[in-house]
């Protein structure tokens, strides 16, 4: 793997993280590569599992969850593993080492809302939680080590 991935790789990397609809055309101008090159690179980069999917951004509060939050839960047991996908209002969740074993954004619409899945996730362990006032870094891209 490491013989293949070049820096041509790499800079079809940066482009697609920072734009992921750009025609295969325009990616291979932005790379110097023909769109048939362009295109057999990126589905072989999906292949080997370094592409790993396509997503649209969503910006929460123009969808109506404006208060986003960091929930830690302390659950020795594992048990909370099981029903976080059973909240919609769960956008990612972390097994961690340290005092917390769970560290889990949530977006909600109103505090109500907010204390309620935190009293859910309570029923695991004890909670510790976060309001996120912004969020300077997010999904910075990846950049492989040469």
């Amino acid at each position: 793997m490491a013989e293949r991935f070049d820096d041509v790789d790499r800079a079809i990397l940066g482009e697609l993280q920072a734009d992921g609809r750009v025609s295969f055309s325009e990616l291979g101008r932005r790379v110097g590569l023909s769109a048939p090159a362009v295109t057999e690179r990126v589905r072989r980069l999906e292949a080997q599992g370094i592409i790993t999917g396509y997503r649209a951004v969503v910006d929460l509060e123009a969808v109506g969850l404006p208060i986003e939050a960091i929930v830690r839960v302390r659950d020795n047991s594992g048990r909370i593993e099981k029903v976080l996908g059973d909240h919609p209002e769960v956008l990612e969740a972390r097994h961690v080492t340290g005092e917390d074993c769970w560290v889990i954004r949530v977006a909600v619409a109103a505090m109500r809302d907010l204390e309620t899945i935190v009293g859910r996730f309570g029923k695991y362990g004890p909670t510790t939680t976060s309001l996120v006032f912004s969020t300077p870094i997010s999904d910075r891209p990846v950049v492989p080590p040469t």
